[in-house]
């Protein structure tokens, strides 16, 4: 089967329509690809996939080996995954750049997340996803259970550059590095 673009567009649809920061359903990862699925008429992973268990690697479509074709619908199944990101600040008044926080480290082991936007185009995608560990953010609570946004590299990559303001008004830039370590993990296109 071949991608396709309206029903990947329409499991997008549904996912952007989820409130973040809140659980959706019981706060698996894999409900929240399943539920995508079920919503927009899709095969599930309980039909596609062989001895379906909580501890299967889910099939979810057709796999998609070449990830310049990743495409927003699609959905990634992870075994294991790590990646190292390093964060770059460069101020227009002092060019030379700064690391404004130590690397951190991203990992993902038996996880499900589904692609929002393709950010360069074979590396960095922006996924939608839960039960993933959160960075703090000051008066959220700190339940990884809940619907949120990130970022993943399907190899070593360096994101956009992303221009915008420090405390101050001073316009700055900020890139963040992405180190691939341990990339297994499946691509599958959805399928009717």
């Amino acid at each position: 089967m071949a991608y396709d673009a309206r029903l990947n567009a329409r499991i997008v649809a549904w996912l952007q329509a989820r409130p973040v920061g809140v659980a959706h359903g019981n706060g698996e990862c894999w409900t929240l690809a399943e539920d995508a699925l079920s919503y927009v008429g899709a095969r599930t992973s309980r039909q596609l996939t062989p001895h379906f268990s909580s501890r299967a690697d889910f099939v979810w479509g057709d796999v998609e080996t070449n990830l310049n074709a990743v495409a927003p619908g699609d959905i990634i199944q992870f075994v294991g995954y790590s990646a190292v990101l390093t964060t770059t600040v460069t101020d227009f008044l002092a060019p030379r750049g700064r690391v404004v926080s130590p690397t951190q480290t991203h990992g993902r082991g038996h996880h499900t997340a589904i692609v929002l936007r393709v950010l360069v185009v074979g590396g960095l995608v922006e996924v939608i996803e839960q039960n993933v560990a959160r960075l703090p953010v000051a008066g959220v609570p700190q339940s990884g259970r809940v619907v949120q946004i990130n970022r993943i590299a399907l190899r070593s990559v360096t994101g956009p550059t992303e221009i915008g303001f420090d405390g101050l008004g001073d316009r700055e830039t900020t890139t963040i590095s992405y180190a691939v370590s341990l990339a297994q993990f499946t691509v599958y296109h959805p399928r009717l």
